[in-house]
């Protein structure tokens, strides 16, 4: 019996000793975009911070795919030991078990913490004949089959284009990239004819090639706001819950309560720093700070009633 207490104690001691002596190698934070994006920008702005009260780099890697599913799939079965963490819109968590058929949800991960949310828009060119939201569904109706981009497949603007499409009854035919910029470029080049932005588009609104047809969520980026329609205006029913989920940093299920606390202080640092709020700024994103207690509860509460969206607009997998 005593040396089986002896075992316990050397291995209790140990993952004692290796919480406390956390991190002890660089850290991986993931990102499931492309270079450029919103996620991309604010993970590179988290790192320099973080990484000097953490004594150990913070490094950024893009694992783009499947609307960032793919990195966050990679992030479930990670060890649990911090090493691996990632920084995306936890929307996925809520209801990527109804889109991409993965088998966990938001139970499943260590929320460390959330930090804004994205800057959901329309985007249209600048010289779009159509000048407003109802000239626009006036156009769709006549010419129906209209082309615009989203950053995936069963992605929040997806949904809920495919819902505005149901709603209003139009043609509208989703252009699947694997992120914001290839949206953008997409727009620029004429490919498409609107892109469902999540912030990556400030640049080209503030330079004149874009405007805003329809804000979903944030603050409008355009010099003459007032003018934009807004979701929650134009369309009072819309599944608005789904596109105020926050930006948030997380990671495999069971990280170590002291191992989550370390990364918790110093990302909260990191959020509060000049130059993450700056990076934010550019893309119109306000920072705010979102307790892990608080994501998991409207992540819990997203979960459900997207489910019964999903079945609504027959998107649900079979």
């Amino acid at each position: 019996m005593s040396v089986i207490l002896a075992v316990v104690s050397i291995i209790i001691g140990g993952i004692s000793f290796a919480a406390d002596n956390f991190p002890s190698r660089p850290i991986s934070l993931l990102v499931g975009f492309p270079p450029g994006g919103v996620s991309d920008a604010a993970a590179r702005a988290i790192a320099p911070v973080s990484s000097e009260c953490l004594g150990q780099p913070v490094t950024v890697i893009n694992k783009p795919g499947a609307g960032g599913t793919v990195a966050i799939d990679y992030v479930s079965k990670s060890k649990p030991d911090g090493y691996t963490l990632i920084n995306a819109g936890t929307s996925t968590l809520g209801y990527g078990m109804y889109t991409k058929g993965v088998s966990w949800g938001p139970k499943d991960f260590t929320i460390i913490l959330g930090h804004s949310v994205y800057n959901y828009a329309v985007v249209i060119p600048a010289d779009a004949p159509y000048k407003n939201f109802d000239e626009w569904v006036q156009y769709v109706r006549k010419n129906p089959g209209f082309k615009y981009g989203t950053y995936g497949a069963l992605g929040t603007m997806h949904i809920v284009m495919e819902w505005i499409a149901k709603r209003l009854n139009l043609e509208l035919v989703p252009v699947h990239f694997k992120g914001d910029s290839p949206g953008v470029k997409a727009l620029l080049g004429g490919h498409i004819q609107a892109h469902c932005a999540a912030g990556g588009h400030a640049a080209q609104v503030k330079a004149g090639k874009f405007r805003t047809l329809l804000q979903m969520s944030g603050e409008p980026v355009d010099s003459d706001a007032k003018s934009v329609a807004r979701l929650e205006d134009v369309l009072p029913d819309a599944p608005l819950d789904v596109v105020g989920l926050p930006i948030g940093v997380f990671g495999p299920k069971s990280i170590s309560p002291s191992v989550r606390a370390k990364l918790h202080e110093c990302f909260k640092k990191a959020i509060e720093s000049p130059m993450f709020i700056r990076a934010h700024e550019v893309m119109n994103l306000p920072v705010k700070y979102y307790s892990p207690e608080e994501m998991k509860r409207r992540l819990l509460e997203v979960h459900d009633s997207f489910g019964k969206l999903m079945k609504e607009l027959g998107l649900e997998r079979k």
